[in-house]
C-alpha cells in the first residue's frame, strides 16, 4: 500500500475536522457576527474584536486546507511527485506548531509530512 497516494485525501480530512472544530467552538462568536451583519464585524467602533478576526482565520485556514487537498490529491493522481520540501515544511510546520500549542492537531502535520517524505523517497528509486 502506498499512503502517499491518499496525501491529499488526508490534508481534505485534517482541513474539514479543523473547521468542523471552529465552528464548534466559534459558533457563539460567529452568531454575534450574524448579528452584526457581517460586513466589518470584526471590527466595531474602530476596535478589532481579536476573538472574531481569530474564528475568521481558523476557519479560513481550514478551508484552504481543504482546497490545497483537493489539489494535491489531483496532482498525485496524475502522477505528480511533491518536492521534498513540503514534505520537510509540513512536518517542521507540525512540529513547531506542537512545541508552541502541544493539545492541538499539529501531529496530524507531522504525520502527513512523514507520509510523503516516504512516498517521495519510494518514488525517487
Amino acid at each position: 500500500m502506498k499512503p502517499m497516494k491518499y496525501s491529499g485525501y488526508y490534508l481534505v480530512a485534517t482541513g474539514v475536522i479543523h473547521s468542523l472544530i471552529g465552528l464548534a467552538l466559534g459558533w457563539n462568536t460567529l452568531i454575534e457576527m450574524h448579528q452584526d451583519h457581517w460586513l466589518s464585524s470584526t471590527v466595531i467602533n474602530g476596535q478589532m474584536l481579536f476573538d472574531r478576526e481569530a474564528i475568521v482565520w481558523f476557519l479560513l485556514s481550514g478551508f484552504f486546507w481543504i482546497l490545497f487537498g483537493i489539489m494535491l490529491q489531483k496532482a498525485l493522481n496524475e502522477g505528480f511527485t511533491p518536492p521534498l520540501s513540503l514534505a520537510w515544511g509540513f512536518i517542521l510546520i507540525g512540529v513547531l506548531t506542537a512545541v508552541i500549542m502541544p493539545i492541538s492537531g499539529a501531529y496530524l502535520f507531522i504525520i502527513q509530512g512523514f507520509i510523503l517524505l516516504l512516498g517521495i523517497h519510494k518514488n525517487k528509486k
